[in-house]
């Protein structure tokens, strides 16, 4: 005979099997994220960070110019190159095309590039103070920072739309995006702060100008290699192509070079001591001021940060010109 369970009996049990599941599943969880700190934390600091100064009369040369998407894409997809630069006391500029707003408004965009600011400033050593200017690109408002005690250091916002990670746009923003004036789907893209209004052809030409004033001989982006809705952010690769195409008119020797995104999880970590713990400061001095970033153990986006602050790849290089002549 089988004997049957009271109903609330067979309830309370089914209830005890749930409770202890997910107790598993926070052990193990939890137990990651202990796991991660206690190998970042160990990993060797070195020396902390003094950078090489460059006297503000100096005028930059052989630098390296980074052109991304979000105020965060270049400490996590471009360094520990990026990083190593600064310290050495190279010039370097950074432009950033999108705010980076998610929707969220002015406060939440304003937050993101004082974390960029933040992140040059722990990276350069020295103290988050920056000089405002503009960057001189004709018929176009375009904001340059300079790192006050370092100012080989430089950063442009040109605070356009961020168009989500299919590219499709934002109903705040009337769906504009990179994505869409790449594919021609609108003719014009406006920054979130109505400083300017771009075309195809002016958004390319600004870069082209930019890069041109700058005469970086390595120029860093996204990832030109894989299309649209193949695992990246769709303001990755709209970036990434917008910069190539602006790179045909920078006539100056120099290397191009296409850093991988999203993708790049599924590669071996490459990205170890004293550089991931650089790399890891940067990045936390950053996310301090983006409040959709927990970096805490017991947060999912802890994992995610993880695995792209411990990677770093080149997916496509292009040279012009002789670029170990300009280097010299």
């Amino acid at each position: 005979m089988i004997k049957r369970r009271h109903p609330a009996r067979r309830t309370g049990a089914r209830l005890a099997r749930a409770l202890g599941a997910f107790g598993v599943l926070g052990t193990l969880w939890f137990t990651r994220g202990v796991l991660i700190s206690v190998v970042l934390v160990s990993v060797p600091l070195g020396a902390a960070p003094v950078a090489l100064q460059v006297p503000s009369t100096a005028p930059c040369a052989a630098g390296a110019m980074q052109v991304v998407a979000h105020e965060d894409d270049d400490l996590l997809f471009q360094s520990p190159d990026l990083a190593q630069d600064v310290l050495a006391g190279r010039c370097v500029r950074t432009v950033f095309l999108t705010a980076g707003d998610a929707a969220q408004g002015e406060t939440y965009w304003r937050g993101r590039e004082a974390g960029s600011l933040a992140a040059y400033a722990q990276m350069a050593g020295v103290a988050d103070r920056w000089s405002s200017s503009d960057a001189g690109v004709p018929g176009h408002t375009v904001r340059l920072m300079t790192l006050t005690d370092a100012p080989q250091v430089s950063v442009v916002f040109l605070r356009l739309p961020d168009g989500n990670r299919a590219g499709t746009g934002m109903l705040v923003h009337d769906h504009q995006s990179l994505r869409r004036l790449w594919d021609g789907d609108i003719a014009a893209i406006d920054a979130v702060d109505g400083s300017a209004t771009y075309t195809d052809a002016s958004l390319t030409s600004t870069l082209t100008d930019l890069m041109t004033a700058f005469r970086p001989t390595t120029v860093r982006t996204q990832d030109w290699t894989i299309e649209f809705r193949h695992g990246d952010n769709a303001d990755h690769t709209a970036t990434a192509l917008f910069t190539r195409q602006a790179d045909q008119g920078y006539r100056s020797a120099h290397t191009l070079l296409a850093y991988g995104g999203y993708p790049m999880w599924t590669r071996l970590p490459n990205v170890t001591g004293t550089d991931l713990r650089a790399k890891k400061d940067a990045f936390q001095a950053y996310a301090a001021h983006d409040p959709k970033i927990c970096l805490e153990p017991w947060c999912p986006g802890d994992l995610v940060s993880t695995l792209r602050l411990a990677r770093q790849y080149i997916v496509a290089s292009e040279a012009t010109g002789d670029v170990a002549a300009a280097d010299s």
